[in-house]
């Protein structure tokens, strides 16, 4: 984490909220319009982008280093962020987040700013770092979690998957789509377009 994301917080400092995607995820947004955009969101209700991961008895050196950053920076940070992420989380597993999709609201801004800010230059994976912060920033009973709960979420694609076959207008999001041209990228808007008919005039 090396402070990207506090960056564009003060480019838009006016804005309501950050919406963060990754590649190849799909954002229908017509269906997060009564989302509660005061809290935060994440994937945490999804089995295959969220996962717990326990660090006692764990043989994978990658995620027992992890989780020792982990301590130290939750152990140098303000009190605050310490009882959140114990009461939340504990001390003997972290929270292993693809972070395909969050969402932070303007009140919780600049406690992500100091929460990047006390990772530094310390070699803390995103898929780390993003789920710690936000079980420091608040407690996932106060997400809104239904915001995000119905995303599609394939971590294995047959291969002879189309966009017709992935894709549904119903979902918060749909992950992945890979939009590799413009044949793709028209062929997506003219499904999303069933949501918002608006879209056509893209193509």
């Amino acid at each position: 984490m090396k402070g990207y994301l506090p960056k564009v917080f003060e480019r838009y400092s006016g804005a309501d909220g950050f919406l963060f995607l990754q590649d190849h995820m799909i954002l229908n947004y017509w269906n997060l319009l009564q989302a509660d955009k005061e809290k935060l969101w994440i994937t945490n209700k999804i089995a295959h982008s969220w996962v717990t991961v326990p660090l006692e008895s764990n043989k994978e050196e990658w995620f027992v280093k992890q989780g020792a950053l982990v301590k130290q920076v939750i152990g140098n940070s303000p009190v605050h962020f310490q009882t959140n992420y114990k009461e939340n989380m504990g001390e003997e597993k972290i929270a292993f987040c693809g972070s395909e999709l969050f969402y932070i609201p303007r009140r919780f801004v600049e406690d992500f700013g100091d929460l990047v800010g006390l990772v530094g230059d310390l070699d803390l994976h995103h898929k780390i770092a993003v789920p710690m912060f936000f079980m420091a920033m608040d407690s996932p009973q106060n997400f809104d979690s239904e915001a995000l709960a119905g995303t599609v979420f394939k971590t294995q694609l047959p291969a002879n998957a189309t966009f017709k076959t992935i894709y549904t207008a119903q979902a918060p999001a749909v992950f992945p789509v890979k939009v590799m041209n413009e044949i793709d990228f028209i062929k997506v808007i003219r499904l999303m377009s069933i949501g918002d008919p608006l879209l056509m005039e893209l193509v």
